[in-house]
């Protein structure tokens, strides 16, 4: 569904580039015309996201002590990854198969967030899968859902995966709303065989920039919500203790970084200089999550050498 409105909304977007440049050809010839008018398009798009970071630093200013520089070095990454999910991930590589390396170490279910669907993964799966982990995604259907109806999508396909692999646990690994569609999951079917959780920029406490949002599951992630209130009064300690938190302290969306965070949490990773959908993407992210999965499935490695 998500690829469907986005297909359109890039549609539509094409449509205004080849009339404006259509417009600016009575002054430019058209190779001129059509580049001016795709460079206004990402200018739009640029500017757009540079709004969210002015209003991300403005809230943490006003949340507590600043944060180390970098709000302007994590913004040319971020603008370059919104424009790519936006106008491909999204709406034209969200369908990719499992991916089952020969000798697993173990299965990894991965959770998109808000407003997205499992093409923001694309290299992700690949750079995992390269690694020895299985990797499986799914899309959160409808998209401005509550997110307890998430968080049953996300207990049946962890129950499905490690159906399908053998393997009795699955590590979820969750983006923004996803990390919360995840504890939902834990809450409703504590039985799930999921059996860490690594969040990236999620939402825990809620975020601000919910209020831009559409659907239920947007309301659902401001801060002190009904709904994210129960979601803490109902978890136990144990629930927080099989969770690993990464956030950034240039987060555009979850802001500030104490948002993103949870408290008794197994281990938390705070990074600089990345933004919201940039965690997925940076190094030093990426060499955490392969270090902590390590540990996580090395009683899985000792018993698979036994056999």
């Amino acid at each position: 569904m998500m690829a469907w409105a986005m297909r359109g909304f890039t549609l539509g977007v094409a449509l205004l580039v080849a009339l404006t440049s259509w417009a600016l050809s009575a002054w430019l010839p058209w190779p001129g015309a059509l580049l001016a008018a795709l460079l206004l398009a990402v200018v739009i798009h640029a500017a757009v996201v540079a709004l969210g970071f002015a209003l991300a630093r403005l809230l943490t200013d006003r949340g507590g002590p600043a944060g180390p520089p970098g709000w302007l070095a994590a913004m040319p990454k971020e603008i370059y990854l919104s424009l790519r999910n936006m106008y491909l991930d999204i709406p034209w590589r969200h369908r990719w198969p499992i991916r089952m390396p020969a000798r697993a170490r173990g299965a990894v279910l991965l959770v998109h967030g808000y407003g997205c669907n499992r093409g923001i993964w694309r290299d992700f799966d690949t750079w995992l899968a390269a690694r020895g982990w299985i990797v499986a995604a799914l899309d959160l259907e409808p998209p401005r859902a509550d997110i307890d109806g998430f968080g049953a999508q996300v207990a049946a396909e962890a129950a499905a995966l490690a159906l399908r692999t053998g393997h009795p646990r699955v590590t979820v690994i969750a983006h923004s709303m996803g990390g919360l569609a995840t504890r939902a999951a834990l809450r409703m079917a504590p039985g799930a065989p999921i059996g860490h959780v690594i969040t990236l920029g999620t939402p825990h406490r809620g975020t601000w920039h919910a209020r831009f949002g559409r659907g239920e599951c947007a309301a659902q992630m401001l801060p002190d919500s009904p709904w994210l209130c129960d979601l803490q009064t109902a978890e136990t300690p144990a629930v927080a203790s099989r969770c690993i938190c990464i956030a950034s302290h240039h987060d555009n969306i979850v802001c500030p970084v104490d948002r993103a965070l949870l408290p008794g949490a197994a281990a938390s990773l705070v990074v600089a200089r990345v933004g919201h959908m940039a965690l997925a993407h940076d190094a030093g992210v990426r060499a955490f999550i392969e270090e902590r999965l390590a540990a996580l499935h090395a009683p899985e490695a000792v018993e698979s050498d036994a056999a």
